[in-house]
């Protein structure tokens, strides 16, 4: 697989299912809690025009492209994010 130009794939954050139902007040503090998942990403593969980003690094990107961000799907087991380099704000 390679990746081509400024384009970032990232780890989609696993999601925990609740087998029992949550009040609507329970429900509402566990997405906010999910959500925080998605302000530090893992990178899953970086774009061959590159070079300040790594495999492995964190990153935090803008909201709004984050929420259109396509999902990838590399294998049945394993999807992940689709997004530009330019919509990184920092990295860890």
């Amino acid at each position: 697989m390679k990746l081509r130009g400024n384009r970032i794939y990232l780890e989609i954050p696993k999601r925990e299912e609740s087998i029992i139902e949550l009040t609507p007040e329970l429900e509402e503090a566990r997405m906010k809690e999910e959500m925080k998942k998605y302000s530090r990403l893992k990178v899953y593969a970086i774009g061959d025009l590159i070079s300040d980003i790594n495999v492995g690094d964190e990153v935090l990107v803008i909201p709004d492209s984050l929420a259109k961000a396509p999902i990838i799907p590399l294998s049945e087991e394993l999807n992940v994010l689709l997004v530009s380099t330019f919509d990184v704000v920092h990295t860890w």
